[in-house]
């Protein structure tokens, strides 16, 4: 009887130990892949990103987007590229959209073997990296895509197939989304960065 006791106390004592390291280490002290980088008085310095694309100034829809999500999680952006500060490169790598939905065959009156897109799906890809000048190195980079659908109004819509046919009222309705697809991306991006080991 006195020999079972022994073993048990042990046993005992090291599954607390084991409880309090857990409970003293997991909740607590987690630390972030970019934590003390965010952190850096030195400030990250955002420039207007590199766009691939065909779609002139969709460039700079992307940069504030980014600059935006950062200022709200309080991280310091400065305006004005620094010997020491961070930078943070952005490269629009493609854009696209095509219709994801249509009408039946002969809407309105069109040849039975035509349809109208109703619904277009906007993708974009972007590539980041986060470069410290003053180490010289690349501290993290990745790419990241985007995408959403919009409605088309194909009341007004002719021959999507040619560029001019599309229609200045579609058009404008998939560039309104380019920041809603960008505010979803940068998200994703200050998530990724800071993410938990």
């Amino acid at each position: 009887m006195q020999k079972q006791v022994c073993v048990q106390i042990p046993f005992l004592k090291f599954t607390i130990a084991l409880l309090c390291l857990l409970a003293s280490g997991c909740g607590y002290t987690l630390r972030h892949r970019l934590k003390d980088t965010f952190r850096d008085e030195r400030g990250i310095f955002v420039p207007v990103f590199n766009n691939r694309t065909d779609e002139v100034g969709i460039e700079r829809v992307f940069t504030n987007a980014l600059i935006r999500e950062l200022q709200s999680r309080g991280e310091i952006v400065i305006g004005d590229r620094k010997r020491r500060s961070l930078e943070l490169m952005g490269t629009i790598s493609s854009l696209g959209f095509s219709p994801t939905a249509y009408t039946d065959p002969g809407y309105r009156g069109l040849q039975p073997y035509r349809r109208l897109p109703t619904e277009f799906g906007i993708s974009v890809t972007i590539s980041l990296e986060l470069y410290d000048p003053e180490a010289n190195r690349t501290l993290w980079s990745r790419s990241f895509s985007g995408f959403q659908r919009v409605q088309a109004p194909f009341d007004r819509t002719r021959d999507y197939e040619a560029p001019s046919a599309l229609g200045p009222i579609t058009q404008s309705i998939i560039e309104s989304k380019y920041g809603d697809i960008a505010r979803d991306i940068m998200r994703d991006v200050y998530d990724d960065m800071v993410e938990l080991f």
